[in-house]
């Protein structure tokens, strides 16, 4: 189960690192051609970064929610702590 959790871990940080990497260039390319006048610069941002960038989202949101859950072992402790 070990194996899992650092696998979903490895997974929400490589995919938030590519999410935040792709905004970046995303944000500051169309700032650059929106600057420029170049309107096809921003078509090419739009279809070319737009959508890895919402996939990378979308998987690093699916394995942080992942990352959420505790095994059933661990919540259990604390509660039976506090009743003595």
């Amino acid at each position: 189960m070990h194996k899992i959790r650092r696998a979903i871990e490895v997974l929400f940080v490589l995919t938030l690192a590519a999410l935040l990497v792709g905004g970046i260039v995303f944000v500051v390319g169309q700032a650059v051609a929106l600057i420029l006048g170049q309107g096809s610069w921003l078509a090419f941002f739009n279809d070319t970064v737009k959508f890895p960038m919402c996939m990378a989202a979308s998987v690093c949101a699916i394995a942080g929610f992942l990352l959420s859950y505790r095994s059933s072992q661990n919540q259990e402790q604390p509660q039976e702590a506090k009743a003595q």
